[in-house]
């Protein structure tokens, strides 16, 4: 747990997280029994955010193909920063992230509403791995219907995590859920065009 003098970030739910946030091999060996799946609910619903976005979280990776190509953006140094000093959800505390801001600001990189942004990006990561493996890796639909399409749309809609919500959706399109939410998602205005191609390829 965080030291006892360190004020955590994340939701409460988030601190016994045992996977490193920035790991994408995650959650890929872990039973399907009631208690695992229970906790990746919890950690799905105390990482939804309360209302849309201003822009879409996490943002997406960069793959550069040849030396030609453009270098990696800014954040994706930031985000080595972060990694040294808090690979764990339960790290992701105030004194932190004043730590890792102040780093940046050293080495140049842009810092404004830094704890507010690497906060929820942070989130966005930790739902993206949950998601996955709830749409991908999980046998047993019927353990997570009707609350993994549910919260699943509703992080598409916010803005976050949205193409592993979609790809969720997909992994379960044999549940009825499933595709009622991604019939909703297709008549929901406001969507990116990158998500709402996704969708529509979805229900095709």
């Amino acid at each position: 747990m965080t030291a006892t003098d360190e004020t955590p970030l994340l939701a409460g739910v988030l601190l016994a997280y045992p996977y490193p946030w920035d790991n994408d091999f995650i959650w890929t060996t872990e039973k399907e029994d009631e208690e695992t799946l229970a906790y990746a609910r919890a950690v799905l619903e105390a990482c939804l955010p309360s209302e849309p976005l201003a822009g879409p979280e996490p943002p997406q990776e960069t793959v550069l193909h040849d030396s030609g190509d453009d270098a990696y953006p800014e954040w994706t140094e930031i985000r080595a920063v972060l990694r040294e000093r808090m690979p764990y959800a339960r790290h992701v505390t105030a004194e932190r992230m004043a730590e890792a801001e102040a780093e940046c600001a050293r080495r140049g990189l842009g810092t404004t509403g830094f704890q507010e942004i690497w906060t929820r990006r942070i989130t966005a990561w930790i739902a993206e791995r949950t998601l996955y493996w709830c749409g991908l890796m999980v046998d047993d639909e019927a353990a997570l219907t009707p609350w993994l399409m549910d919260l699943a749309e509703l992080y598409v809609q916010r803005g976050m995590a949205a193409e592993k919500a979609v790809g969720a959706l997909s992994c379960t399109k044999s549940v009825p859920e499933s595709r009622a939410a991604l019939a909703r998602l297709a008549a929901y205005d406001g969507l990116p065009g990158e998500i709402r191609e996704a969708v529509a390829y979805e229900l095709l």
